[in-house]
């Protein structure tokens, strides 16, 4: 399809990525249609504009964290994330903000799931249980850090004009580049297709809110439930998706642009938020601690939370975060209930 072909051109062009060739190719058919000429200067426009920064309120936090007396444990054993160290001083210094453009140049195609029900069954999994994380090396290349209470599916080798995986949970991916086999990564929500980039999925069954946050490069997204619809990001754009509406914000920085990645700052074994809803930050704090989280007065749930922690335990975060609003906990066996 015409239309695919010139979104990834596009991609490719406003990311830096052309080749000669696909240069050639682009020119061509900017040439041919006034339209993809005029999608291209508002993108362009787009991806060359100032972003503003965010206000500082993780001080305010960090306050309240030194009142509770914390005290640190013996350190936690780090994941070992190898590309993406060498990206770790790019992480820190980008601008914080983004905002994402829907793409629509008339009807999209539905990702092509060309995995039969019978290859699907037949795909390796690894998932990764709570209180921990993994590291994932797949056959082209491509690495794939897990988060807690992760699961994804791939195959052996990659065989067809695709590299397609299935994920259930949070995942950071750094995308091996090929142009002749796009990477797709199916979720219950969206899919995300790419050739060569870095991003993060946030996609757990048991949360309300799904999202997607781009690095490097440059993701399109699509929807099984609104075939008409694609999204195309550009670094440091976060999509986020709640009651199949989808939001169009930026990635998060905890203090201040420079300062720690709210999206990924997991991969160094920190758990950030900022304004997050109490009942989605209990099951990000289930599964990092292995403990089920429930709530006895459903009001709690609303309440939101800024705060960033490293090695502090369980109930030390819940003591924190009681001096920011308050709430009583029981903690009984391995379940704790707010009430």
């Amino acid at each position: 399809m015409i239309e695919d072909r010139f979104t990834q051109l596009l991609a490719n062009k406003l990311t830096g990525e052309l080749s000669p060739d696909e240069l050639q190719e682009f020119n061509a058919l900017l040439a041919g249609n006034a339209n993809y000429c005029a999608e291209y200067e508002s993108l362009r426009t787009y991806w060359q504009h100032d972003e503003q920064p965010q206000n500082n309120i993780a001080g305010i936090f960090e306050n309240i964290k030194r009142r509770t007396d914390i005290h640190e444990r013996e350190e936690q054993e780090k994941v070992k994330i190898y590309q993406l160290k060498k990206h770790n001083t790019w992480l820190r210094g980008v601008a914080a903000a983004v905002a994402v453009l829907l793409l629509s140049f008339g009807a999209y195609k539905l990702i092509n799931k060309n995995t039969s029900a019978a290859s699907y069954a037949a795909l390796k999994q690894l998932h990764t249980p709570s209180r921990t994380t993994s590291h994932l090396i797949l056959a082209d290349g491509t690495q794939v850090t897990l988060n807690s209470e992760t699961s994804i599916k791939y195959p052996a080798t990659f065989d067809g004009k695709t590299r397609e995986v299935y994920l259930n949970g949070e995942a950071y991916f750094d995308v091996k580049h090929d142009a002749q086999h796009p990477f797709i990564v199916h979720t219950s929500k969206f899919n995300i297709k790419v050739l060569g980039t870095a991003f993060n999925i946030k996609s757990y069954d048991n949360d309300a809110v799904k999202e997607a946050t781009l690095i490097r490069g440059s993701i399109r997204v699509t929807f099984p439930n609104k075939p008409n619809t694609a999204v195309m990001l550009k670094p440091t754009d976060k999509l986020v998706m709640q009651n199949d509406k989808v939001q169009l914000t930026k990635q998060t920085y905890y203090n201040e642009p420079g300062g720690d990645i709210v999206e990924t700052a997991w991969l160094y074994n920190k758990l950030s938020f900022k304004n997050e809803p109490f009942d989605q930050l209990a099951n990000t704090l289930s599964r990092r601690f292995g403990t089920a989280i429930k709530f006895d007065n459903n009001n709690l749930k609303n309440f939101t939370f800024t705060g960033e922690f490293d090695k502090e335990d369980l109930n030390q975060v819940l003591v924190s975060l009681q001096i920011v609003m308050p709430f009583h906990y029981r903690i009984k066996d391995n379940s704790v209930v707010i009430y």
